[in-house]
């Protein structure tokens, strides 16, 4: 009797196993080999001219491309030139320069003291 119940625990522990490992697989494992895809599609599609983010938050422009090097132009004056991998380009597109207006200036009243604290602090420190 033992053995039949035993055998059931162990076929319901490996399917339990096997439906989890099903879970994670579908909820972790394969989405991020999809991005991963994506993110070598993209990295493989840079050619020269194109406007790169970097993944330390530097936009640049490739001038230059040797085997899994990218020359990276960063600057106004054009005068810096880069070598980065090809995995540190994080996306491809020019930054977004342009300034908004703020509606209302932010104004904190809760660092303002009043008069009378200046004097709490006074007596305090004449003590």
């Amino acid at each position: 009797m033992q053995t039949a119940s035993t055998g059931g625990m162990l076929m319901s522990t490996v399917l339990y196993l096997g439906f989890f490992f099903l879970i994670m697989y579908f909820l972790i494992i394969r989405p991020q080999k999809k991005r991963d895809k994506q993110v070598a599609d993209m990295q493989g599609s840079i050619k020269v001219g194109d406007e790169v983010l970097l993944t330390t938050g530097i936009y640049g422009k490739v001038v230059d491309i040797i085997n899994d090097l990218f020359i990276i132009e960063l600057g106004l004056n054009k005068s810096v030139r880069i070598p980065v991998k090809r995995v540190a380009v994080a996306s491809v597109g020019a930054p977004n320069l342009t300034i908004s207006k703020a509606a209302e200036p932010v104004v904190d009243d809760e660092d303002e003291y009043e008069e009378d604290e200046y004097e709490e602090y006074e007596e305090e420190d004449e003590k």
